[in-house]
């Protein structure tokens, strides 16, 4: 462990440390903004670096717009994805590490909580939580599944969200940093050298980013290239047998057929019945199940105030209580869409939590939820 056991010291360290997030750009996303709205209302607010290889006009005024948060601008060609990031960071004299792609972006007090978390645990060098998922047209549809606390399976696949997960330079530096020839996989790859060389994980049971599930996303395919980089991490991991790496390599292929290739009302049967079962996020199952209650952490970061959310069901939205935790609001159900008219509207970098309860013996399916 990186632990020296001088707890002390290590406290006061991060009491005082600095958060240094690298945001790469390759080309202009729409979600630009949320990205650097998440982070200006961070408190600790980290010091930003934006990569910007996009020669898009676009991005540039969004960085003018939000030049006073940026520690570090580049606009200009770069050695891809990984090569950016590893730039940011090296302009950045923070202590505390990590990245937000252009689509992503943080909760409200996720910097705080991370913190704290650190602090809290001073032998910890790596600290990450869950993410929420939209897509394409902003509706929330779940959580990332393949999140877990800290274990072996590490090694088998990527249980670790990236725009979650944190981790002190010192520990990043000590494995030899981020590789950047890799484009797609330099993440699982950083967790997997990290866990190899002893460096303690914390997990936070909470939701601390938003990330964008679309079928066009990179991270998503199993192109050649992509093929190329997971099959070196998995043959790397030698301690696991062949069936285990088969398994891994399967696992894969049924992710992208399930969320990028097949439509949502057959993949989820089929899942239901080939994946291997995770556990709920919040009380919400991989497919949408609540046994008992859920509890769904909403935020959007537009300039228009919402004023509803709209929960759809795939089935009957009858037998589900619904109510926004600490907000009044009036609540209408339709069919298989459960509607609060909220009293005050919702701001941007505010969080509605939906709260659903299901008063049945069996369980009830969410699709997704939209704040209009």
């Amino acid at each position: 462990m990186l632990c020296t056991g001088l707890s002390v010291f290590f406290s006061a360290w991060v009491m005082n440390c600095k958060f240094a997030i690298s945001v790469p750009v390759g080309t202009y996303h729409p979600l630009l903004r949320d990205c650097l709205n998440s982070l200006a209302g961070q408190d600790p607010c980290p010091q930003v670096a934006l990569l910007d290889a996009s020669d898009d006009a676009r991005v540039t005024a969004i960085a003018d717009e939000f030049n006073a948060i940026l520690s570090y601008r580049r606009h200009g060609p770069d050695a891809g994805q990984s090569d950016a990031i590893i730039e940011g960071w090296r302009n950045l004299d923070g202590d505390i590490l990590g990245w937000l792609n252009a689509d992503d972006a943080l909760y409200p007090q996720a910097i705080a909580q991370v913190s704290a978390r650190f602090q809290a645990t001073p032998c910890a060098g790596v600290v990450y939580g869950h993410s929420s998922i939209v897509n394409d047209d902003g509706w929330f549809t779940g959580y990332h599944w393949a999140v877990e606390p800290p274990n072996n399976r590490l090694l088998a696949g990527d249980i670790i969200s990236q725009p979650s997960c944190f981790f002190r330079r010192g520990a990043y530096e000590a494995i030899g940093g981020l590789d950047a020839a890799l484009h797609y996989t330099m993440d699982w790859d950083l967790w997997v050298r990290l866990w190899r060389a002893g460096v303690e994980f914390s997990f936070i049971d909470d939701v601390l980013s938003r990330v964008l599930w679309t079928r066009e996303a990179k991270t998503g395919g199993l192109g050649a290239s992509r093929r190329q980089e997971l099959e070196r991490i998995i043959g790397q991991n030698t301690s696991a047998s062949l069936v285990r790496r088969l398994k891994t390599r399967i696992g894969f292929g049924l992710n992208h057929a399930f969320e990028y290739m097949m439509p949502d009302r057959l993949a989820r049967p089929i899942r239901q019945r080939l994946a291997p079962a995770c556990a709920p996020i919040n009380g919400l199952g991989r497919n949408g199940e609540i046994a008992v209650m859920a509890r769904l952490p909403l935020l959007h970061y537009d300039d228009e105030p919402r004023r509803c959310v709209e929960a759809i069901f795939t089935y009957d939205a009858t037998r589900i209580a619904v109510k926004i935790e600490g907000r009044e609001g009036e609540v209408f159900v339709d069919g298989a869409v459960a509607r609060v008219e909220l009293s005050t509207p919702l701001k941007a970098g505010e969080i509605a939590r939906l709260i659903l309860v299901n008063d049945s013996a069996k369980p009830v399916c969410l699709s997704h939820v939209v704040l209009r």
